[in-house]
């Protein structure tokens, strides 16, 4: 079982990962090119975003209308915002993450993995049915009366 604070110790860990490559580009190319190439680095990496993001958005566009469930173009599109966000946030580290999951085979690599653990979530419940209900046929009788309204149901 994880220690609840886990997500804490690794945010910080990954913020401490983060300064430590500053420190260390710095120190070796100068605190001016780490800074340049950190905007270039999260320059570049949007720019493939939006060119992947758009054929892969006409991809899941075409599945859909020949009635087809994306599912793992849809996880490989959540990936492909998580790269977006890892580029957007300062560092070197996180760079390395999201330029990785910017390669398609590599990100179709993680959707499967995702897959196969079952590690995707949703907040729909199944509804419990057994098979044998699915085919009941419930009869019954109704009539149509035009004139009443739907208030009038209530007064009964």
């Amino acid at each position: 079982m994880r220690h609840p604070l886990f997500p804490l110790f690794l945010f910080l860990g990954a913020i401490l990962l983060e300064i430590f490559g500053f420190a260390w580009v710095g120190g070796a190319v100068g605190a001016l090119a780490t800074v340049a190439l950190v905007v270039v680095t999260a320059a570049v990496g949007l720019l493939i975003f939006r060119i992947q993001g758009f054929a892969h958005w006409r991809r899941m566009q075409e599945l859909l209308s020949r009635g087809e469930l994306p599912a793992r173009d849809l996880i490989e599109a959540w990936l492909l915002v998580v790269a977006a966000v890892l580029l957007l946030v300062p560092g070197f580290f996180s760079d390395i993450i999201g330029f990785a999951l910017l390669v398609p085979p590599l990100r179709a690599s993680a959707a499967a993995g995702l897959l196969r653990r079952r590690a995707v979530w949703t907040s729909a419940t199944p509804r419990p049915h057994s098979a044998s209900r699915e085919r009941e046929t419930i009869e019954g009788e109704y009539r149509k009366h035009e004139n009443e309204h739907l208030t009038d149901r209530h007064d009964r």
